[in-house]
């Protein structure tokens, strides 16, 4: 597909919104849109009669070195409001290709406002790759393209429904992956480090050495993580109680299931659970 007709497609106009100040990428359903200017940007957000799905991801280092990632979504015709930042990712993947992936995980295709989410460093690699991609006009780029623009949908509709995935979490150390696999599946039940060295036919302090180098965390502290990240999902159905999650996600009593999750999220349980209300 021509690049004005997908612009025509993603804007509703073929120029309207694209700068001088905005380097765009584009493919047959889905733009990438970066701000190469402090100057440009907002007219892009802005657009009015926008018919794509717009994500928005925003980069604060709240002055330190360190980036933090904010995504946001908005179904078409809406707009998200301030970034509060001239730094991000603007993405327009077009409605009938992203709304025909959605319905393969959920029943019924919600409205998005301005909706926040999580989303993992993985997703801005493939947006990388994309963009270099699409700038190189590489031989069969066109299949290339194509398959990154698939992952990249469907990673962000995994992210907007709570399934987030990192995968620099994922080692190439057969005693690392092997218990990182075995947690994944068993997260819920009493997993002890002495069983998780045993699936990977090392000695116990030689699992502790390779696994907290690997994913700069013990193998309890791994546990715990994907036991909160489950509980998350949980909460934010609405349908069980705190204490029912708690059991669910492997914690033996409610109390250390709380003490855990405001150590990992700064905020109750409960206080998480009313934020999606």
């Amino acid at each position: 597909m021509e690049k004005e007709q997908t612009l025509c497609r993603l804007l509703g106009s073929k120029t309207r919104g694209v700068s001088q100040y905005i380097d765009s990428y584009i493919h047959d359903d889905i733009g990438l849109f970066i701000p190469s200017d402090s100057v440009g940007g907002s007219s892009l957000i802005s657009v009015p009669d926008r018919p794509s799905y717009m994500v928005l991801v925003s980069f604060d280092s709240g002055g330190s070195d360190v980036f933090h990632y904010k995504a946001r979504v908005c179904s078409p015709l809406l707009s998200c409001g301030d970034l509060g930042t001239q730094h991000y990712y603007c993405i327009m993947i077009a409605a009938d290709y992203f709304e025909k992936r959605y319905l393969m995980y959920e029943e019924k295709l919600p409205v998005f406002e301005d909706k926040p989410f999580e989303i993992c460093s993985d997703i801005l690699k493939a947006l990388n790759t994309f963009a270099f991609e699409s700038s190189k006009s590489m031989m069969n780029s066109d299949i290339t393209l194509a398959a990154q623009t698939e992952i990249i949908t469907h990673w962000m509709i995994r992210s907007m429904i709570g399934e987030t995935l990192d995968m620099r979490a994922i080692s190439d150390d057969y005693s690392v992956a092997r218990a990182q696999h075995y947690i994944e599946l068993h997260f819920a039940e009493n997993i002890t480090v002495s069983a998780l060295a045993k699936l990977g036919c090392v000695s116990e302090s030689t699992f502790n050495r390779r696994f907290k180098k690997e994913t700069g965390r013990t193998p309890i502290e791994y546990l715990i993580d994907i036991r909160i990240a489950q509980a998350k999902k949980l909460l934010r159905r609405k349908n069980l109680s705190v204490t029912e999650v708690a059991m669910r996600c492997g914690f033996g009593t409610g109390a250390h299931f709380t003490a855990c999750f405001v150590q990992k999220t700064g905020a109750t349980p409960s206080e998480y659970r009313n934020k999606f209300q």
